[in-house]
């Protein structure tokens, strides 16, 4: 597994490698990385013939700089976990080295943005187009691959991606849980053992709203009275546009999605309807 700190190293990696037209997978990571990231690596080594992980906390696309500081930095237990899966490269750069002193340009998105995390975090997505246009850029992946469980977050890129004509094709991989339900995050390293049992009634409940969509606000009332401090959607969606959906009865592919915070921190999870 080679490690690459800088985009010279990264990219002289990659031009010896895929001389005879091998075929790149990609994995863009924040790091402090789980069983849900791990998957990820497992099906970029299964479709492509060299893998590459990228590990960045790209702060472009947090509006909270408090937010920023407290998400997990945990670089050397992410790459005693990669190791263990031996990637063919993993890329970690320091800041300074993907966003200049002078740097200026910015992506911005309408509508696919604009709604659920978006709403809530202005800005977010246009940072995260940002790093994922410039990662696209240095690695000039093949194939690139994301977890459902940021669901907007997937159908930004594949609107990025048609709309600035990459050459690159995106596989969207099942959210993975814990055996309570909760889906794998980084941000639930921040839970107590207490909270994150807490934390599991998210899937329950939607999982109840996918039986019942007409029960969403008494769903919602019912987090609250359990220990969550704020809901900041729960909201069943239009899959192709986020359009939303108040027609339970239309044959539309939809999800149910949700952000919550507990113990002040902010869980997002989706499930199809």
């Amino acid at each position: 597994m080679f490690v690459a700190k800088t985009i010279e190293e990264v990219r002289e990696f990659l031009r010896s490698k895929t001389e005879f037209g091998k075929k790149v997978s990609f994995v863009p990571t924040m790091g402090a990385l789980h069983q849900g990231h791990l998957a990820l690596v497992k099906k970029a080594k299964e479709i492509g013939e060299i893998s590459v992980i990228s590990i960045f906390i790209n702060r472009a696309q947090f509006n909270d700089l408090g937010d920023y500081e407290k998400y997990p930095k945990t670089l050397e237990q992410d790459l005693e976990k990669l190791r263990a899966l031996n990637p063919s490269c993993v890329f970690a750069p320091e800041h300074s080295e993907i966003f200049s002193q002078d740097f200026v340009c910015k992506i911005s998105l309408n509508s696919l943005g604009d709604s659920l995390c978006g709403a809530k975090r202005p800005g977010h997505f246009d940072g995260v187009a940002l790093i994922i246009t410039k990662l696209f850029n240095i690695i000039k992946p093949d194939i690139a691959i994301f977890g459902e469980k940021d669901f907007q977050q997937v159908l930004v890129i594949k609107k990025l991606v048609n709309d600035l004509n990459f050459n690159v094709e995106i596989f969207a991989q099942p959210t993975v849980r814990e055996e309570s339900g909760l889906a794998m995050s980084s941000r639930n390293q921040r839970l107590s053992e207490a909270n994150k049992i807490k934390a599991a009634n998210i899937f329950r409940i939607l999982s109840e709203i996918k039986i019942n969509p007409k029960i969403l606000e008494e769903k919602k009332s019912e987090l609250l009275s359990i220990g969550f401090e704020k809901i900041d959607y729960l909201e069943i969606r239009d899959e192709k546009n986020l359009n939303l959906v108040n027609d339970f009865s239309c044959k539309i592919p939809a999800r149910i999605f949700i952000a919550a915070y507990l113990d002040g921190v902010r869980l997002i999870d989706n499930l199809m309807l």
